[in-house]
């Protein structure tokens, strides 16, 4: 039997503030589990709000959702690209990456570089 984080029970009565303080837990455990969704056409969604992102910016996404909250090595971006850009060399990979960031604002996701690394993808900090 699964138990789902994001659920949680109280028997009656209940002070109003182990109540607040129950959905606060609960609200946190869920934000913690989001994780942003990628879809064939370059549609990246995370929570409620979604954007339409260009082809190579979709293939580097692809690797960032995929080790969410993880560092993605700079030789993995430029090992899954060399087929679509043979030349990609460090300034470009840079540019791609600045660009994506510009991309990602409006839905509360932002890469934070590893220096020495590679690159993260987290939720944007408030």
């Amino acid at each position: 039997m699964s138990i789902d984080p994001v659920e949680d029970w109280v028997r009656p009565p209940i002070s109003r503030d182990d109540l607040e303080a129950r959905v606060r837990a609960l609200q946190n455990r869920f934000n913690s589990r989001r994780i942003p969704t990628l879809d064939s056409a370059g549609n990246l969604r995370f929570g409620r709000h979604s954007i339409t992102i260009s082809t190579t910016q979709t293939e580097l996404m692809k690797l960032l959702i995929e080790r969410f909250d993880e560092v993605v090595y700079r030789n993995e971006f430029v090992h899954c690209l060399a087929s679509r850009m043979p030349t990609l060399t460090r300034n470009s990979l840079d540019l791609h990456i600045m660009r994506l960031r510009r991309r990602l604002l409006p839905i509360d996701l932002s890469i934070r570089t590893v220096w020495g690394r590679g690159y993260m993808l987290e939720k944007a900090q408030a």
